[in-house]
């Protein structure tokens, strides 16, 4: 991720571009870090070599997490955590092509590869994916050493976390410690430069006498007390996991690099940072599968990614060197604008006559949107460091009138304030909603993924491994769930609106194929005041910039959407845009939002849509209770009496087993009715989320066929079967809740990630289940089995392969055969053998 071939290049000139740094520092001049919290979840699963392949190592995850942040605090930092809000609509393509790529094509191989082959460690490590619930697991580490340390922070980013990062390490005068190379581009304020996750090192000293011993023999050295002599040694460990059993003297060390220094290396005013990362290549170079890829057309195909970065830094730099004698005081748009599109001409490898009409235009264009998409506001307080955070309750960078999260869930307030006939207290009841809302996404609890629905329309899935050759279990088990979050959203706070001709456009393409393009990395964009330079040549395209973006926000609330839409009609259906697996690529399929007075019909509170109308999430705590058990078919008494920590075990079993039994009723088939659990891969699933047992360190590999001590199942003995159930029930928990997080239950109904084991489910399925009922807590069963019994099948039989048993029978007798003709030719070999 970030500009395509940067990261490579910072290697490649790491003694030019980067400077060392250590901490704890010798001097006070920055001891905080901001790191991107998505980098760092994927670089510290992949370095802790946790096993992926059984779904997840939640509980061993999450300790690695704290580990590496109490070491963090531990060598005198301050630590500020960002996630990612909503993804921009630009990225869109980009994100389809990162799916198709690490996810889809990865689990297509994994299923099409014999069970032996795949479960060697160089397959899976060649085809390795991220956790569903890796995020659940890191937020919970987060939020438990937050819980007793003052130095740990975490925010939730309005919408891509790059920016965000980096506009708020300069409100600190932080670093940032991530992956991506957007964070040498982007500058603002006092920003201290950007540390790659891979490039620490962390060092224990340990003192050791000097001098030889004998410890093993019979003679030792005797030296006198004055000419003992110590010397210091140092235990190294490369990465971000500190070393083990870590004192109080650990010291890190890494190397950063400053936007100011790589524009400096390049010649160039470090403002035309964000047009190089855009004329290399990022996420918003190439907007559509269906346009030309731009840098196919700058750079031959023979050049390196370092030598396109050189070719882009050298033309931007003799561009500039020529015009620098009659350079005007001050840039107007039209002079910027000027200095891309000479760019863009000088980088072309084919003569401008021979493109379409208009092409060039429409790469100018792109190129424009790619460089400003991701510009960060200039600063204009004097307050830096902590005190300077938090100018609103609403935000911690922004005022509360310019900080765009409001906005997402103020389309049905901005439309009740325009309406005169509205009363008062509805739009009482909408602020207090959305400021609800609003404190549960700074709090973690309100997903960012639901940010998308409320941004642009969209929602994109997990995708993990899953059976290729059956229905997506993002449609299957999640879009139900799913369908009950995007109604309550809908009826609540509004949801964005298609314009006519965009709609149009999509049923025109929908069955149209897809073209996948090999686009590059992602780059993110921002202003700085460059020492060196007064002059921010970016400022007028920035400003029109926001003139755009001011109409675009007002449009999006749209003329339709009303908090009394029970009773006024919408012109048109709302939809959302679901990004799911389709065959073996991803695909978008509108979801139609359902009426929420329909799906109450048999609930409690159907009927309740009057002119006293409430938004939903507002009700009392027990009807909110009511209509979530009554979404997830499981309002009886026993599970409304559970506890906290046994809810969410018992719905997710009671779902997916129902789910299964439905579609095996609506087509009947022997395909669907295999589908159906049974009791023992029930009574499996609860011990797998009630028991804490197959406890792993954070350094644990995948076990050999036959090493294990505890009976735990290796990648060779899973089978599609088991593949499957763990990825429904995985869809299932991030569905229940999302759903939770939407009504405000989420503390009723507590995840409780961080205490699951993949491996360990694996082990209780193989089990059958074995003794896992005596273990479960009293009437955790009884609640799971009301009212659905039926909907189990029957228990399936081991099969014993014959032929193994046969081989193994005729097993001696080749080894006598060989024993006896040792010296003979094969034929007589083969007549040794009885017939």
């Amino acid at each position: 991720m970030g500009v395509h071939g940067l990261t490579t290049y910072l290697r490649e000139n790491q003694r030019a571009l980067s400077k060392a740094v250590e901490f704890p520092s010798s001097s006070n001049d920055v001891t905080s870090i901001v790191v991107d919290g998505w980098s760092f979840i994927y670089e510290l699963y992949e370095e802790s070599k946790l096993p992926w392949v059984y779904g997840g190592e939640y509980e061993a995850f999450s300790a690695c997490v704290g580990r590496v942040v109490k070491a963090w605090i531990a060598v005198g930092l301050s630590v500020y955590f960002v996630f990612d809000g909503s993804a921009p609509e630009l990225k869109i393509p980009t994100l389809i092509n990162r799916l198709n790529h690490s996810n889809v094509e990865r689990n297509l191989l994994f299923f099409r590869t014999s069970a032996a082959s795949r479960s060697t460690p160089r397959f899976l490590h060649e085809t390795r994916m991220i956790p569903p619930l890796v995020y659940h697991a890191c937020l919970h580490a987060l939020h438990e050493v937050a819980s007793s340390a003052d130095a740990l922070e975490v925010h939730f980013a309005d919408e891509e976390g790059d920016p965000y990062a980096v506009e708020l390490a300069g409100r600190l005068g932080a670093f940032v410690i991530g992956s991506d190379s957007d964070f040498v581009i982007l500058n603002s304020g006092k920003y201290a430069g950007y540390i790659q996750l891979d490039d620490m090192l962390w060092a224990v000293p340990k003192s050791v006498d000097e001098g030889s011993s004998d410890e093993h023999g019979e003679f030792r050295t005797v030296r006198k007390a004055k000419t003992k002599k110590k010397a210091t040694q140092y235990g190294i460990s490369r990465g971000l996991i500190p070393p083990e059993h870590s004192t109080t003297d650990l010291t890190l060390s890494a190397s950063v690099y400053t936007p100011a220094t790589l524009a400096s290396h390049f010649k160039i005013p470090v403002t035309l940072l964000p047009l190089l990362g855009a004329l290399v290549g990022n996420d918003f170079s190439n907007q559509s599968s269906t346009q030309r890829n731009v840098q196919s057309l700058f750079f031959e195909r023979q050049l390196t990614l370092s030598q396109r970065i050189v070719r882009v830094a050298s033309t931007l730099n003799g561009i500039l060197s020529a015009s620098t004698r009659k350079r005007k005081a001050r840039h107007q748009v039209g002079s910027v604008m000027d200095l891309i599109d000479r760019s863009v001409h000088a980088l072309l490898i084919r003569a401008p006559s021979t493109m379409a009409s208009g092409e060039i235009d429409d790469i100018v264009d792109r190129i424009v949107n790619a460089t400003l998409q991701y510009a960060i506001d200039k600063y204009d307080g004097d307050t830096y460091g902590p005190g300077g955070l938090w100018p609103s309750k609403t935000c911690a960078l922004h005022p509360a009138e310019t900080c765009r999260l409001p906005g997402l869930f103020s389309r049905t307030l901005l439309l009740s304030s325009d309406d005169a006939g509205e009363d008062s207290a509805v739009e009482n009841q909408l602020l207090q909603l959305r400021s609800h809302y609003i404190s549960a996404y700074r709090s973690g609890r309100f997903q960012p993924k639901l940010m998308d629905i409320l941004s642009t329309g969209t929602f994109w899935p997990k995708f993990f491994l899953e059976n290729p050759d059956v229905e997506n279990i993002a449609r299957s088990i999640g879009r139900p769930i799913r369908e009950w979050v995007y109604a309550i959203l809908e009826d609540a706070v509004g949801l964005p609106e298609v314009p006519e001709e965009i709609e149009d456009l999509n049923e025109e393409q929908s069955d149209a194929p897809q073209v996948d393009d090999d686009e590059d990395e992602l780059i993110d964009v921002v202003e700085e005041d460059s020492e060196d330079d007064g002059v921010d040549l970016l400022a007028p395209l920035r400003g029109e910039l926001q003139k755009l973006r001011a109409p675009d926000e007002e449009s999006e609330i749209p003329a339709s959407t009303s908090s009394r839409s029970r009773s006024h009609a919408s012109p048109r259906p709302r939809y959302i845009t679901e990004y799911v697996r389709r065959g073996t690529r991803v695909a978008p399929e509108d979801v139609t939002v359902p009426n929420l007075g329909k799906l109450l019909a048999s609930s409690v509170l159907y009927g309740d849509c009057g002119e006293n109308w409430t938004p939903l999430p507002l009700k009392s705590h027990s009807e909110r209770m009511s209509v979530f058990l009554h979404a997830l078919r499981s309002s009886t008494a026993a599970v409304k009496e559970l506890p906290n920590d046994q809810l969410m075990s018992a719905l997710v079993l009671r779902w997916v087993v129902q789910i299964m039994h439905l579609r095996a009723l609506e087509s009947p088939s022997k395909e669907r009715e295999n589908e159906k659990w049974t009791k023992s891969e029930a009574c499996a699933v609860l011990a797998f989320y009630m028991s804490h047992g197959h406890r792993l360190d954070a350094r644990t590999t995948p076990n050999p066929p036959g090493a294990s001590e505890h009976n735990v199942v290796s990648a060779a003995s899973m089978n599609d079967r088991s593949i499957q159930l763990m990825a429904q029930v995985l869809m299932a928990i991030e569905s229940i809740q999302q759903l939770s997080q939407v009504l405000l239950v989420s503390e009723r109904v507590p995840v409780r990630v961080h205490i699951l084991s993949g491996q360990s489910f694996h082990t209780f399925l193989a089990q059958k289940g074995s003794n896992c009922r005596d273990s479960l807590p009293q009437g955790l069963w009884e609640a799971c089995m009301e009212d659905i019994g039926e909907a189990f099948a029957e228990e399936r039989a081991v099969r014993v392969k014959k032929s193994k048993v046969k081989a193994n029978q005729a097993e001696p007798a080749v080894q006598n055969a060989v024993r006896v003709g040792t010296r003979s030719s094969q034929f007589e070999l083969l007549a040794d053998l009885p017939a």
